[in-house]
């Protein structure tokens, strides 16, 4: 089985600093100039989010690593590959052909 990367478990991680940024401007301490640690509050609640979506997408990717996404990454990146190279192989012959090489 291809391992998927978007699952439910997956997506709610993802999902907890979104929830944040869309939340912010009903928070109280967004509505009033409120200090924290010498910085507007908002600045600093948006700064917490921004590392917080940072840690949930590695999160995210190294279960995906781990349940075998490096190697249908690869193998999708091979596949592709050589797609491409049938591609340009067959678009080359046409070429020719139209050129009366072939």
């Amino acid at each position: 089985m291809k391992p998927r990367l978007l699952t439910p478990g997956r997506a709610a991680i993802i999902g907890i600093p979104i929830l944040g940024f869309f939340s912010t401007p009903f928070w109280t301490f967004a509505q009033e100039p409120t200090l924290w640690f010498g910085l507007p509050a908002v600045l600093v609640w948006i700064a917490v989010l921004v590392v917080l979506t940072v840690v949930s997408i590695q999160i995210v990717e190294s279960l995906y690593l781990r349940n075998g996404g490096r190697e249908a990454d690869l193998a999708e990146k091979e596949r592709l590959e050589t797609q491409q190279i049938q591609l340009l192989r067959l678009e080359r012959i046409a070429a020719e052909e139209e050129e009366g090489i072939r």
